[in-house]
Formats: structure tokens, C-alpha cells, sequence
């Protein structure tokens, strides 16, 4: 395999470097240039390709770990975010695999966190939204376990009535949100009996 230039790709990333070769262009990241002596002339092609490999596995797993700095992600986030950026399933597999085994994505503790952080919205609600983003439902069912729906409706109207009254639209409206939020019928006039002490039909 013979390689007839050797450059940086951009200015703005001083480890990825374009390699046109007379198989084609390449993108290879500057650590695994150096790991497989990879410079101008012949070279082993062997070697070239488990490098190619092993950098593709390097800069997807650097775009991730960027991409998840914000916040948690599961497992189906990142598969769908690599797919975007072109990547091989296989690589993309590698990049997941190594994220589980150091603990950065965990969709178990995603599930809980989840939980935790959406404590106005109903047990169904939650479920619905961490299925979209392909949770395990066990993990799911875990995570929702000592979840009290009354108890985290009730919570989600007073928050609601701490800026709005007790009026009859304010009523309709908060039965608006509390619906939105995935809450029974049931459980919302259980709730409204006991803030405004009259039944509810």
C-alpha cells in the first residue's frame, strides 16, 4: 500500500489527519499514526487498516463522550447520534461497549435518573418517554417502583396553583396539565376533591 500525503484534515483539530493513499482517502487520528508507524511511502496494509479501524473506534468514542458532557444518554441516543456521523454499526458497537464497561452510560441509572428528575409526570408518562428512548422496561419498572402517583400528582398542582388560583378556568386548566402529564381521570379528582373540598365528576 503506498501513501502519497500525510495531512492535517483541519486547523481546528490537530489529531485528525486526511491520508490519500492509492486505495483512497482516509481519516486517521494522529495517536494510532503513531502507534502503527504510519508515514509517507509503503506501508503494511494490514497494519494501515487496524488502524483506520481502531481510530474510527477512537474518534467516534471522543464525539460521544462530547456529545453525553451535557447530560445522561442511553444507549438508543448514541447509537442514533453515531449513525448520523456515518459511523459502521461495528464501531459503533466497540464505542458502546467500552462506555458500559467504565460506567459513563448505564441505562439502569438512566431510568432512575429520569425518574428523579420528571417527578410531575405520571408513572405512565415516564414510561412512554424513556420507552421512546429505548430503555429496558425493566429497567423502567424498577426505577418506577416507589413512585406514588397521587403523590406526585398532588405535588405537580400545588406547584401549578403557586402561580394561578383556584378559579373555575383555573381548575380546567390545571385538569389540562395534569391530564397532559399522563395522569388518570381517577387520580385527578381525587387530587382536585381534596385541594378545593367538593367532588369532581
Amino acid at each position: 500500500m503506498e501513501i502519497y500525503s500525510l495531512n492535517l484534515k483541519s486547523k481546528n483539530n490537530p489529531n485528525i489527519f486526511l491520508i490519500n493513499t492509492n486505495q483512497g482517502e482516509f481519516v486517521i487520528h494522529s495517536d494510532l499514526i503513531v502507534k502503527y508507524n504510519i508515514k509517507l511511502g509503503t506501508v503494511d496494509e494490514n497494519k494501515f487498516y487496524l488502524a483506520k479501524k481502531e481510530s474510527e473506534i477512537l474518534i467516534a468514542t471522543n464525539l460521544t463522550l462530547n456529545y453525553i458532557n451535557a447530560r445522561m444518554k442511553t444507549i438508543k441516543h448514541i447509537k442514533d447520534y453515531l449513525i448520523k456521523k456515518k459511523f459502521d454499526i461495528d464501531v459503533i458497537n466497540e464505542v458502546i461497549k467500552k462506555l458500559e464497561e467504565y460506567k459513563i452510560i448505564d441505562d439502569n441509572e438512566y431510568a432512575k435518573a429520569y425518574v428523579r428528575s420528571n417527578s410531575n409526570l405520571s408513572k405512565m408518562k415516564i414510561k412512554q418517554k424513556l420507552l421512546q428512548s429505548g430503555v429496558n422496561k425493566n429497567f423502567i419498572d424498577d426505577a418506577l417502583e416507589n413512585v406514588n402517583e397521587y403523590e406526585s400528582c398532588f405535588n405537580s398542582a400545588k406547584k401549578f396553583l403557586k402561580s394561578n388560583e383556584m378559579t373555575k378556568s383555573g381548575i380546567e386548566k390545571l385538569t389540562r396539565r395534569l391530564n397532559y402529564q399522563g395522569y388518570s381521570w381517577e387520580t385527578i379528582k381525587k387530587v382536585l376533591s381534596n385541594l378545593t373540598n367538593k367532588e369532581f365528576e
